[in-house]
Parts: structure tokens; C-alpha cells; sequence
């Protein structure tokens, strides 16, 4: 009865609370503790309005829960790559025999979801919150996802259950047996401080502060977890209109404190084994058991375009950004990596300096990784959670753009691209041959060792029009959350500058009008190329900028 007079009840709550406002929800998320909001709700729950999530759920031994709501985008970008990691994990001798895993999903998930992602999963359900009395119609997309996680922990057919959202990466094939162990003793629920320093307050303060959910140890089986999951999501509808409703940990934090009060056993997940930036000294699968969001924190996993110049470097690099994968290396120490790299004893060691602080790498010197110093093995060693994205163009392509650049805007660079590529000459054959040769080099190199999951090659040919592959290289640095939707985003591509002259706007001094540029295309279509390589060299001796740069590279390197 209770159940069914809840929406009722709900919405005159709803009414009365203020409208949420974006400067609100941000006071709100920083603060992370207790507030008016919080109070009213606590007041008003009763604890008895959802007793019966779990009606009909029979559960034996232990496993994994995940909570998938959304559609096929979701499916592809979040719940797929998850399903892969999990399924590695078990392919380790030390995952344990009897855990299980078990995906609560709405329909448009399970239908978008191809079979070898749903065989990583003992148990496929589909969310049905209705038959609890949950009417979700209407409601938003976050909203649906937050109240059908809460579901999915109340209905895990589980006795022992680990509940993770999908930018909690499980990382040690243990993880199942070492979260569980946190319920020893008689403990109902175990999950993860909110804040650093959380655990050393007073009980009142303690639990008048956020806990995180992303990663939570459930004795299902235990009527006080049961109560706590109900609370938890009577919690979650009592605060939607406040601006604590867009995030369910308010929720959890309001459902605690109440259960604790009428009993509930809990325990603390320690930040060195479920690591999260708040909390952790490190966010690293090296150290971790369980690491939030890797793909944004995680240094260890670094993400290096190996893909040689106008392969699209700079759109790989703007997209990595967008993805809030970083920092890159600074301007000063990628010149001097690439610059130590060029002289003849080819020392890679201030490439490797740079990359030990950054997790972001495009273009010089990362396009010599195949080429010079041995750099492509000692990145691969020296970093074993590191991926690798080899972008390419077709060799004519290439070239078009190669000798667009170097001929008629930046001859200077000529000789560089030539030793960047351990190319015989400048020339059009020699420099696509080495192209080529770099790019078979990459390939055999991880296929050798047996590592093709830690290469993404991608084609940013002009050939393919404006569709950037969002979704393979989201998943492939496991950037699952923050992926922008769909294929057709437009290219964060820099303008072609041989097209709009840009490269004048930037050396005014050395700018190239109209009738230089004919007389460029004009030479490139000699027999041998010679005429402009002629030219290209008599600009390089004259122009000022290219003196820069060679008293720059001699500079740049330390006494």
C-alpha cells in the first residue's frame, strides 16, 4: 500500500523544493555534506516505502553487479569495453571459480549489445522498475540511470555482491575475494570515504559526509542491507528536485546515517585498494585493486600517437584533450627529446624524462618511435599499461601533404623529416618508402609480441569526409564516459596551411603571396622534383626563421 501512494507523496515533496539551478548543484557538489535538503529528507523517510525490491530474487554464492541504462550508444562506448575487461580479468588463474557477473540492463541496451560482450556475463536481466512500483516515465535519462543502479544492488542474485559503475575499473583478477573480505565479521555493507580525512571524524560528522558508490560491498542476503537499499532509494526520489538530485551519492549518504542508527553494520574500503582521486595517493592499476576513472587520473596509463607528421597528430592530440586525457609533455622538452634524438647517437633518454610526468603524446618526438633510438621498444617496456595509436594516411596523400608543407611553406624541414624517417633523401620516393617502411615497422612490432591490444591504428584519410572514429578510440583508451555521441563529430582537425596560407599569418616576414604559391604548385609537377628541391633549399639558407630554429636545436639540448 505504502508503495503504491509513494509517487503521491514524492511529488508534493517535489513541488515544494526549489528548483534545481546550476550554481546550486556545484555549491552542493563541493560541499558534500550534510544540508536543509538532506534534513527534509531525512525526516520524511520512513524506510518501508521499497521493502520489497528484492521480492522473487533467489541468490547463492558471490559475484559482480553492474547497472547499464541508456541505449545503443551506451551499450557500445561503456557496457562493451567493461565486458572486455572483466572477461580478461577472468582469464586469470587468480580470479576465483564460483564468482559470477551479472548485468541489470534496460531493453535498448540488451538489444544493441552483441553476443561476445553478453557472454562475459553469467547473469543478463533486464530492469524492470515497474514491477517494484518505481515509475521512472518521464523522467531523465541521469535520473533513470542513478534509481536503476540502486535496483540493480537491491535485485543482485548474489548473497555477497560487489556492486561497480562502469568508470570503476576493476584491475587485480582478485578484486571480487579482497572487496568481499571488508564484509567479514558480521558487516552488512562496505564502501569507499568520500573525502580524505573522512574516517577520523566523530560518527555524527562522519556519516553526515558522502561515501562513494561506485564500488560496494553488499552482504545482500542481511535484512539491514536490504533496509539500507530500500532507504537508499525512497533517499534518492525524496531529494530529485534539490540540487543534490542529480547525484545519488546525497542519497546514500542520507539512507546511511538512518540505517546505522537502526543497526547496520558497515565497514571502510580502504582509498590504497579502491583508489579515487579524492582520496588515493595514487589512481593506478599498478597499485590498485579498484581505480576510478584510469582514463582520466592514471599516469601510469599513458596514451602515445606514434602515427609520423600530417597523419593527423594535431587532431589526435585536440581529441586526447577533449577526452581530458593529459598533460602532454611541455613545448621545451619535447624540442629537446626530438632534437637528442636527431643527432647522431639517436638518446632517447629525454624522450623517456618527458613522458614520465604526462600521459598525453602526439607528433615530436613520438613519430620517431619506429625510426630512431629504439623509442617504440623502451615506451613499451618501460610502460606496460601504456596504449599506442598509429595514425596513417594513404603514402600518395601523405605525400601531397608532406610536399605541400616542406617545399613551399617550411623548406627548413626538409632534411629533419628525412632523418625523422631514417629516409635516404627528401625525395618523393625516399621519403614514402621510409614512411611506409615505419609504419610496417609498428605493426610487426606489436604483432611480434603477441600486444595488439595495445595498438589502435586509425586512417584519418580526407577520403573519409568529416566523421571522426570517436567510438574506437573512446574504447580503446577506455575513455567510456566522456566520449562525445555518435560517429559524425566534426574533425578537430588544424587548417591545412599550405590551403590558407596560415603560416604567413604567423612568420609575416617570410609570408608567401598568391603568385609564389603558383609557382610552387607549378614545380611540383617537374619530372624529378628538382627544380623545387633547388628552390626549397635556397629559401632554407635565406630565411630567418629556419636560422631560429637551428640555434634553437643547438640550444636546446643540456650543457
Amino acid at each position: 500500500m505504502r508503495r503504491a501512494c509513494l509517487p503521491l507523496l514524492l511529488l508534493s515533496f517535489g513541488t515544494c523544493a526549489p528548483e534545481q539551478d546550476r550554481e546550486a548543484y556545484v555549491r552542493a557538489r563541493k560541499d558534500g555534506g550534510w544540508d536543509a535538503h538532506c534534513d527534509a529528507a531525512y525526516a520524511r523517510l520512513t524506510g518501508a516505502a521499497f521493502s520489497g525490491l528484492d521480492a522473487g530474487v533467489a541468490r547463492r554464492g558471490r559475484g559482480v553487479v553492474f547497472s547499464a541504462a541508456g541505449g545503443a550508444e551506451f551499450a557500445r562506448r561503456e557496457v562493451a569495453p567493461a565486458a572486455a575487461a572483466v572477461a580478461k580479468l577472468r582469464e586469470s588463474a587468480a580470479w576465483p571459480g564460483d564468482a559470477r557477473v551479472a548485468l541489470f540492463a534496460e531493453p535498448a541496451v540488451l538489444r544493441a549489445l552483441a553476443a561476445e560482450a553478453r557472454g562475459a556475463f553469467d547473469v543478463v536481466q533486464r530492469h524492470d522498475a515497474a514491477a517494484v512500483g518505481l515509475e521512472l516515465r518521464g523522467r531523465s535519462p541521469a535520473f533513470r540511470a542513478k534509481a536503476l543502479k540502486i535496483l540493480a544492488m537491491a535485485r543482485a542474485p548474489f548473497e555477497e555482491t560487489v556492486y561497480l559503475d562502469f568508470d570503476s575499473k576493476p584491475c587485480a583478477p582478485n578484486f571480487v575475494e579482497t572487496i568481499l573480505a571488508f564484509l567479514r565479521d558480521g558487516v552488512d555493507v562496505a564502501l569507499a570515504d568520500n573525502y580524505a580525512g573522512q574516517g577520523a571524524l566523530a560518527p555524527r560528522d562522519h556519516y553526515q559526509r558522502e561515501h562513494a558508490s561506485g564500488c560496494v560491498a553488499l552482504r545482500s542476503a542481511s535484512e539491514r542491507t536490504r533496509s539500507l537499499l530500500a532507504a537508499y532509494l525512497e533517499a534518492f526520489l525524496l531529494l530529485e528536485k534539490t540540487p543534490r538530485g542529480r547525484r545519488d551519492q546525497p542519497a546514500l549518504m542520507v539512507a546511511l546515517r538512518r540505517s546505522v542508527e537502526n543497526g547496520l553494520r558497515d565497514a571502510p574500503i580502504p582509498p590504497s585498494v579502491f583508489c579515487r582521486k579524492n582520496t588515493s595517493r595514487t589512481v593506478s592499476c599498478d597499485a590498485c585493486v579498484v581505480a576510478h576513472k584510469t582514463a582520466k587520473y592514471d599516469l601510469s596509463f599513458k596514451i602515445f600517437g606514434i602515427g609520423f607528421k600530417k597523419t593527423g597528430t594535431t587532431s589526435l592530440a585536440a581529441a586526447l584533450q577533449r577526452l581530458k586525457i593529459g598533460p602532454e609533455p611541455s613545448h621545451r622538452q619535447s624540442v629537446a627529446a626530438t632534437v637528442a634524438l636527431l643527432r647522431p647517437g639517436e638518446d632517447a633518454s629525454l624522450a623517456l624524462d618527458a613522458a614520465r610526468g604526462a600521459r598525453s603524446f602526439s607528433d615530436a618526438p613520438w613519430c620517431m618511435a619506429a625510426t630512431r633510438g629504439r623509442l617504440l621498444e623502451r615506451l613499451f617496456d618501460t610502460y606496460p599499461r601504456a596504449k599506442f595509436v598509429l595514425t596513417t594516411r594513404p603514402s600518395r596523400e601523405w605525400w601531397r601533404s608532406v610536399r605541400n608543407w616542406l617545399f613551399c611553406l617550411k623548406p627548413w624541414n626538409a632534411e629533419r623529416y628525412a632523418r625523422m624517417l631514417n629516409a635516404a633523401s627528401a625525395s618523393e620516393a625516399d621519403l614514402v618508402a621510409a614512411y611506409e617502411r615505419a609504419n610496417a615497422k609498428v605493426r610487426a612490432f606489436f604483432a611480434e609480441r603477441g600486444a595488439g591490444d595495445r595498438l589502435l591504428e586509425l586512417e584519418l584519410s580526407s577520403a573519409t569526409g568529416r566523421a571522426f572514429p570517436w567510438a574506437r578510440l573512446c574504447a580503446f583508451v577506455e575513455a567510456w564516459g566522456r566520449c562525445p555521441a555518435g560517429d559524425e563529430v566534426g574533425r578537430t582537425y588544424a587548417k591545412n596551411a599550405y590551403e590558407t596560407n596560415e603560416f604567413g599569418a604567423k612568420h609575416p616576414s617570410e609570408a608567401l603571396g598568391a603568385e609564389d604559391l603558383r609557382r610552387c604548385a607549378a614545380l611540383q609537377g617537374s619530372p624529378d622534383g628538382a627544380a623545387l628541391r633547388r628552390r626549397a633549399e635556397r629559401l632554407a639558407e635565406a630565411s630567418p626563421l629556419a636560422a631560429r630554429r637551428r640555434e634553437r636545436d643547438a640550444a636546446s639540448l643540456p650543457e
